[in-house]
């Protein structure tokens, strides 16, 4: 059963949420910067966050590519944020449609403000992860809620299981994510 939960946490991972997202809502709609646009949003939310992810592991800096220990991921969630919204810059100067800008800015503000509770408490980022991505696509018309739930239950418990979070950090960091999102996406973008 461990195995399992690994698998699932590993598959839903945030680095990999992240460009499967912003692929559905830039391929949704057809514009020749379509591929630019993808481009730009997976370096940023993905390939930069994940060599960056290498690159303190290699340097001792992490004692495992998940970061397990609360202190160890301030610098990655600073260096992430900073990476959002520079991507958020760029998207925004291309005229990316608005629920990729809002989606690119949640990740900017919200791993900031990930950032500030993690320097006392140990939040839940698969939750988080998931949940801003997941109010996004809703928003934008994706219709798979019972999908969308049954992945934030999966998981939800595979990172329980794990003893990666107890059930206070997991709940914290989806509701968090999804209202955060939610309020910057119908105020700000939509």
């Amino acid at each position: 059963m461990k195995h399992i939960a690994k698998i699932i946490s590993v598959i839903f991972n945030p680095l990999v949420i992240a460009p499967f997202t912003f692929y559905i809502l830039i391929f949704s709609d057809h514009n020749a910067n379509n591929y630019f646009l993808f481009s730009i949003a997976f370096f940023f939310s993905s390939a930069l966050p994940f060599i960056s992810i290498v690159y303190f592991k290699k340097k001792g800096k992490i004692s495992s590519f998940e970061a397990p220990i609360r202190r160890q991921r301030l610098e990655l969630l600073i260096i992430s944020s900073l990476y959002s919204t520079i991507a958020f810059g760029i998207l925004n100067y291309f005229q990316a449609p608005n629920i990729v800008q809002g989606l690119m800015f949640c990740y900017a503000f919200n791993t900031m403000i990930t950032w500030l509770i993690t320097r006392y408490w140990k939040i839940s980022i698969h939750m988080i992860g998931l949940g801003g991505p997941f109010v996004a696509l809703a928003l934008s018309g994706y219709d798979h809620l019972f999908l969308m739930a049954t992945t934030i239950i999966l998981v939800y418990f595979s990172r329980f299981k794990l003893k990666a979070h107890n059930h206070a950090q997991l709940i914290a960091g989806t509701f968090l994510a999804m209202f955060l999102a939610y309020v910057e996406l119908i105020y700000l973008f939509l």
